[in-house]
């Protein structure tokens, strides 16, 4: 039975050190991943919005995914900005012309 807990416990630790060179060799690329969804979901809704003039309720849907829970969405109807909060991240979008739709601040 001891033999068995130090081979598992060996196959754990060498499993929990693997996934800490993985996360330090890879670190600048995951470091990006929480501005993704927010990004994503900002510029999408800002051109359903304001490029092809949609309703609300209907870019909610168009770029509603479940990976991801979005904390926020503020809209500017005025000013033409949309911002969307995700994982500790806040991003914005903003509609430039119709010809080249909406841009991320």
């Amino acid at each position: 039975m001891r033999k068995v807990l130090k081979i598992v416990g060996a196959v754990i630790g060498c499993v929990v050190a693997a996934g800490a060179v993985f996360v330090l060799f890879n670190w600048s690329t995951l470091s990006t991943f929480p501005a993704m969804p927010s990004s994503y979901e900002a510029k999408e809704l800002c051109s359903c919005l304001f490029v092809e003039g949609r309703s609300q309720g209907d870019c909610e849907a168009f770029v509603r995914q479940d990976v991801v829970g979005i904390d926020g969405r503020d809209y500017d109807m005025e000013g033409k900005k949309v911002t969307v909060r995700a994982l500790w991240s806040e991003n914005s979008a903003h509609y430039v012309s119709r010809r080249y739709g909406c841009v991320l601040d």
